[in-house]
């Protein structure tokens, strides 16, 4: 029964974290206060949603692969609006943080709002929901294009659920690495910069220096006579491991899973020895949102520092 109460507070404490802070209330009323915020969610689903007509009228005209025309306009509409969340998530969300905290120092209200009885952890609470707000308004906005590739076929309801996971925890953690930013640079352009570099070492760098080395390493055991017995499990979880950190990249990964072995958690290997090749989406759900908990937590100890 105590276990229960306690469960009751401490979702009480996240109800009132969210709709009771003065920072999230102040800053989601000035973004949605206006036409501004509704006009560009208005342009923004009919952009996508032209790109969803075109790819089906395109389908739709191709007599030649009718048998199978569903299924494919199906994962191709599906893989697109997956695509537009994503920048959504990696380039859109970051925007919004970088300068949160920056620009209060550049208004000079930062050190009004820490005269407050806010704690630090509010404070950066509030911040983040306001900023991801928006951003989350505008991913479940596209959530029906989505089921709509549901309807025509070729995407299961399972596709839908783990995409849309692994973007919120996305979201989060790109949220707090430019909220993080923001409390550590003097400028917003500083914060902003900065967390644009970080996420284009990450999604683009790191996957680049990884294929030159696969492509260094390649040639060694191509001379080999007989490959060695652990080169294939171990290059399966290097690659399990190495997707942690690439969102895109292990949404696609387990996309392809999913079409050759039909299994959203992995398949056996047919060779020898026989091993688990898992699917990436739960590693990497874990690992975003273990790293945005530590973004957090940083961001907090920062904010912290700055009012003493």
């Amino acid at each position: 029964m105590s276990e229960a109460s306690s469960n009751i507070d401490r979702m009480g404490l996240i109800r009132r974290g969210i709709f009771q802070n003065p920072i999230t209330l102040k800053e989601l009323r000035s973004r949605m206060r206006g036409r501004r915020a509704f006009a560009i969610l208005s342009l923004y689903l009919l952009a996508v949603s032209t790109i969803i007509f075109f790819i089906y009228l395109v389908f739709a005209l191709d007599n030649s692969t009718a048998a199978s025309a569903g299924q494919i306009a199906g994962q191709v509409i599906f893989l697109t609006m997956v695509a537009i969340q994503m920048f959504l998530v990696v380039f859109v969300a970051p925007a919004f943080t970088s300068g949160a905290i920056t620009g209060e120092k550049e208004r000079q209200t930062f050190e009004l709002l820490r005269t407050t009885l806010m704690s630090p952890r509010r404070f950066v609470f509030g911040k983040v929901i306001s900023a991801l707000g928006y951003v989350i308004l505008l991913i479940v906005s596209t959530i029906p294009l989505i089921f709509l590739a549901f309807m025509i076929g070729g995407v299961t309801w399972i596709e839908i659920v783990v995409s849309q996971l692994m973007l919120i925890a996305g979201a989060f953690t790109y949220s707090l690495l430019g909220l993080y930013f923001s409390s550590r640079a003097r400028t917003t352009l500083a914060a902003t910069v900065t967390t644009y570099i970080v996420t284009l070492v990450v999604l683009v760098a790191l996957p680049l220096l990884t294929l030159l080395g696969g492509l260094i390493i390649a040639p060694i055991f191509a001379v080999m006579t007989t490959t060695p017995v652990w080169l294939e499990p171990l290059s399966a979880y290097g690659l399990f491991v190495g997707l942690m950190t690439n969102l895109p990249g292990s949404m696609l990964y387990s996309e392809l899973i999913f079409m050759d072995e039909n299994s959203m958690w992995g398949f056996w290997s047919t060779g020898t020895p026989r091993f688990f090749a898992p699917s990436s989406w739960y590693g990497t759900l874990i690992f975003h949102l273990l790293v945005a908990r530590i973004l957090f937590r940083w961001t907090v100890n920062r904010v912290a520092q700055i009012a003493e």
